[in-house]
């Protein structure tokens, strides 16, 4: 059976304030939602990254006279999931600004002290909202959470190279 009298409170148009606070808070968690997807997809490519180098390893192992050569040519591996991440990271780093934006209208239109997450983030890592430097050079290939991971696994298996014939002769 359908309500033919609606509920007066139903019927009442929302105010522009509420209206534009409601959209707010849906971009913002939508916002951090999109940001933690890319987090999780930036793990997956990480973990790949270094299970390639695992591989290079027991190949090493198994292919001993060639261990060397090997090494260096899986340099590659860590170098092609590098500048992969680098490409997530950079867009990823899109969505930040939006969300510093959104969590200052909060707080000075609205006077709340809630949502921060982002706030928070860059409080406690000591960073700007705007970075010093932008683009895909410095928010992706150069991002420090991006390429010390990798630049590890470059220098790692340059060691091996140089020392793998000595261990196994």
């Amino acid at each position: 059976m359908s309500n033919l009298n609606p509920n007066p409170a139903d019927s009442q148009p929302q105010s522009l304030n509420d209206f534009e606070l409601d959209l707010l808070k849906q971009e913002y968690f939508f916002l951090q939602n999109t940001i933690e997807d890319y987090n999780k997809q930036i793990w997956v490519i990480k973990a790949l990254g270094i299970t390639g180098t695992g591989a290079i390893l027991a190949l090493m192992l198994q292919q001993k006279p060639n261990a060397s050569s090997i090494a260096l040519i899986g340099c590659a591996i860590p170098l092609f999931f590098w500048i992969l991440e680098s490409q997530w990271k950079h867009f990823q780093r899109g969505f930040y600004p939006r969300v510093a934006e959104i969590e200052s209208i909060l707080t000075k239109k609205y006077g709340l002290n809630s949502p921060g997450i982002y706030s928070s983030w860059t409080h406690a890592f000591k960073r700007t909202p705007t970075p010093k430097r932008k683009g895909y050079l410095w928010d992706g290939l150069l991002n420090r959470s991006v390429f010390i991971s990798y630049i590890l696994e470059i220098i790692f298996l340059v060691f091996m190279a140089v020392v793998a014939p000595r261990i196994w002769k």
